[in-house]
């Protein structure tokens, strides 16, 4: 008698806890999937286990057919790298080859900020500068960044020192920076320095939070604003294939597609070839930044 309790205790045992074991996994891949509207900032930081639990199947791109057709109403494209500033030689060579249309932005203070800046004028890249700014969490944005709540008079005169690395920059754009972008008052001293030095701002919308939108509309300025992180939550086929699958609901759309991606590694420039054949044989156009400008909404 005691050992058919025992053996009933332990299949209840297994029975209630047991099955907890898979909805914890359900969520950690959903969690994943859902890294769309996430910065990579985060992404970076999160815990090797969890970007494993991501489940999508491995489709090589050159197998994917897509089903578009060239007279889909599809906007034009405008694809920005992020973080250029350490990567050197051959690779950093091999990003200044990939079209003219594509937007280098580059980050200050570091190594090969002003190499870059210049390789990019070379090759016909636009620029601008990937100003760090203040995340939300532990993050490092880097050893002089824009914080929240920092005097007007700093900021000038931070962004002023930005621009002096990198004259050629038509545009600027936030390095993390969702405690910034999120605070009214201090991303409107931002907007409104970039304006004096004759700088476009691009919303990396790092936060469904951004207060760039409304502090566009008082000042009066015009701005872009990030649509996809090719990259998130990793640059894998399936990855690049589902960012493409998803062009559909740009369909009719006025304003060009806004991408962003990064140049950490060969990874990620072997990806966003892939992507850039894969979209333009589509018949997406691809454009330059001050032309996207051109072609956004008034504030």
């Amino acid at each position: 008698m005691e050992k058919k309790t025992i053996i009933l205790l332990l299949i209840t045992f297994l029975m209630l806890f047991g099955c907890k074991v898979k909805p914890q996994d359900d969520k950690d891949v959903k969690e994943v999937q859902n890294l769309e509207n996430v910065y990579p900032e985060e992404v970076e930081e999160a815990p090797a286990d969890t970007v494993k639990a991501n489940k999508s199947p491995k489709i090589k791109i050159s197998s994917y057919q897509y089903t578009w057709s060239k007279n889909d109403n599809l906007p034009p494209m405008l694809i920005v790298i992020d973080d250029f500033g350490d990567a050197a030689g051959e690779l950093l060579q091999d990003f200044a080859n990939l079209p003219p249309e594509i937007a280098f932005a580059i980050l200050p203070d570091l190594p090969q900020t002003e190499t870059t800046a210049k390789l990019a004028k070379k090759n016909g890249h636009e620029v601008l500068i990937h100003v760090p700014m203040q995340p939300e969490g532990k993050a490092n944005p880097g050893r002089r960044y824009i914080k929240k709540g920092m005097k007007a008079s700093d900021i000038n005169e931070l962004i002023a020192d930005f621009h002096r690395q990198i004259p050629n920059a038509i545009a600027a754009n936030n390095h993390m920076g969702s405690a910034v972008t999120a605070d009214y008052a201090t991303i409107s001293a931002v907007m409104e320095k970039l304006n004096d030095e004759g700088l476009i701002f691009l919303d990396s919308a790092t936060t469904p939070k951004s207060a760039v939108p409304s502090a566009a509309n008082n000042l009066g300025m015009k701005t872009l604003n990030r649509d996809l992180f090719l990259d998130v939550p990793d640059i894998s086929d399936a990855t690049i294939i589902s960012k493409i699958q998803g062009l559909a609901k740009f369909k009719g759309r006025n304003e060009p597609i806004i991408i962003i991606t990064h140049c950490h590694n060969r990874a990620k420039l072997e990806g966003l070839q892939k992507f850039i054949s894969q979209v333009t044989d589509m018949g997406i156009k691809l454009i330059p930044l001050s032309k996207a400008y051109r072609s956004a909404p008034p504030a």
